[in-house]
C-alpha cells in the first residue's frame, strides 16, 4: 500500500492507529490495549515500533494525539493556551523520537485558565478540528463524552473555552467497587432506567444524595439489580448536561455536536432529548484521522 502518513491516538488505556494514503483516506487501521499505563519502563518508542512495524518505511511521518503528550507519556508537550486557533496545532508539533527510520510527532493539547478552575485536554482538540473540517465550518459547540467529558466552544476557528466532567471515570469507580457495585447485575443498557436516572437529577437535586437512591431503591425492591447501572449512568450524565446548560444557557438555541462512539452518542442523545437540547452525533473514528492528516500537511510533513 502507498502510505503517506501514520496517525495514532494514544491514550492512557488504549491505542489506535491508521495508515493514511496520499489523499488522507484510511488504508488500514488497528488498535490494542497498550495504553500508556501498560508500557513498562517508559519504553514508548519500542512499543510503538512493534505496534506499527509492518507499516513503517524510512521517512514516513507518524503523527500522534492524546495522553502520549502528557507528563506520564513519551514526551510532555506544552499546552496551547486558549483562546487558541486550532490551526496552530500544526505549528507546535513536538518531535518525540524516531522509530524504524520514521520521525514521531506529538500534537499539543489545549489548556484554559477559566474563572472557576484551570481546564486541560489532550486529543479532543484534534477531534473538534476534524469535525469542523468535515462540516466545512469554523465555529460550534462540541461535546466529547468519555472518561473525562469535554464541553467546548469554538468560534472563527479558535477554541475559546471548555468545561470538563469526570463522568465516565466516576461511573467506572462506582461500578467496580463499593456498595452500589455489589447491587449491580447484568451488562446491558436499560433505556427506561437511564431516563429515570436523568429525571432524578431535576433542578435543585443534590447528586451525592440522589446517588444513594440507587441503593435504597434496590433495598426496597423498587429498582432491579440489572437496571441499577443504567440508572446511575442516567444520573451522572444528567447532572453533567444540566450543569453545562446552566453554565451556557444559550446552548438550547444552537445545539451541540457530540463526537464519540455510537453508544456514547446514543446515551447522550437520549439525555439531550429529555432536557430539550438538540444534539448531532459524529463518530470519533471519522474525524480524528483526517484531522491528524491535515495537521501533518500543514506542518509540511506530508505534501499537499
Amino acid at each position: 500500500m502507498t502510505c503517506s502518513c501514520i496517525a495514532v491516538d494514544w491514550g492512557s488505556t488504549n491505542r489506535r492507529a491508521w495508515a493514511l494514503g496520499p489523499d488522507g483516506r484510511t488504508l488500514a487501521e488497528r488498535s490494542d490495549a497498550a495504553g500508556l499505563l501498560a508500557i513498562e519502563g517508559r519504553r514508548f518508542g519500542d512499543s510503538l515500533e512493534a505496534f506499527l512495524q509492518d507499516w513503517l518505511t524510512p521517512g514516513l511521518p507518524v503523527v500522534m494525539a492524546g495522553m502520549v503528550g502528557s507528563r506520564m507519556g513519551w514526551v510532555e508537550v506544552p499546552y496551547l493556551a486558549a483562546p487558541a486557533p486550532l490551526a496552530d496545532l500544526a505549528k507546535t508539533l513536538m518531535k518525540a523520537g524516531r522509530i524504524g527510520g520514521s520521525d514521531c510527532w506529538i500534537v499539543p493539547g489545549v489548556s484554559f485558565d477559566g474563572p472557576e478552575q484551570p481546564e486541560v485536554m489532550r486529543g479532543e482538540e484534534c477531534q473538534m478540528l476534524g469535525a469542523l473540517l468535515r462540516q466545512g465550518r469554523s465555529d460550534g459547540v462540541f461535546l466529547t463524552p468519555g472518561t473525562h467529558s469535554k464541553w467546548v466552544r469554538v468560534a472563527d476557528g479558535k477554541l475559546l473555552e471548555f468545561r470538563t466532567y469526570i463522568t465516565g471515570e466516576l461511573f467506572n469507580l462506582l461500578r467496580q467497587s463499593g456498595t452500589l457495585a455489589q447491587l449491580m447485575t447484568g451488562e446491558g443498557d436499560d433505556e427506561a432506567a437511564f431516563a429515570q436516572g436523568v429525571q432524578a437529577t431535576s433542578a435543585g437535586s443534590e447528586l451525592l444524595n440522589r446517588l444513594f437512591s440507587a441503593r435504597s431503591l434496590a433495598l426496597f425492591n423498587r429498582l432491579p439489580g440489572d437496571k441499577i447501572a443504567s440508572y446511575v449512568s442516567g444520573m451522572l450524565v444528567g447532572t453533567e448536561m444540566r450543569d453545562a446548560l446552566a453554565a451556557w444557557p444559550d446552548l438550547r438555541a444552537g445545539g451541540v455536536t457530540c463526537i464519540g462512539s455510537a453508544g456514547m452518542i446514543a446515551r447522550y442523545g437520549a439525555c439531550a432529548s429529555f432536557l430539550g437540547l438538540k444534539l448531532d452525533g459524529i463518530d470519533n473514528k471519522d474525524v480524528l484521522p483526517p484531522a491528524l492528516f491535515w495537521i501533518a500537511q500543514q506542518a509540511g510533513l506530508v505534501s499537499r
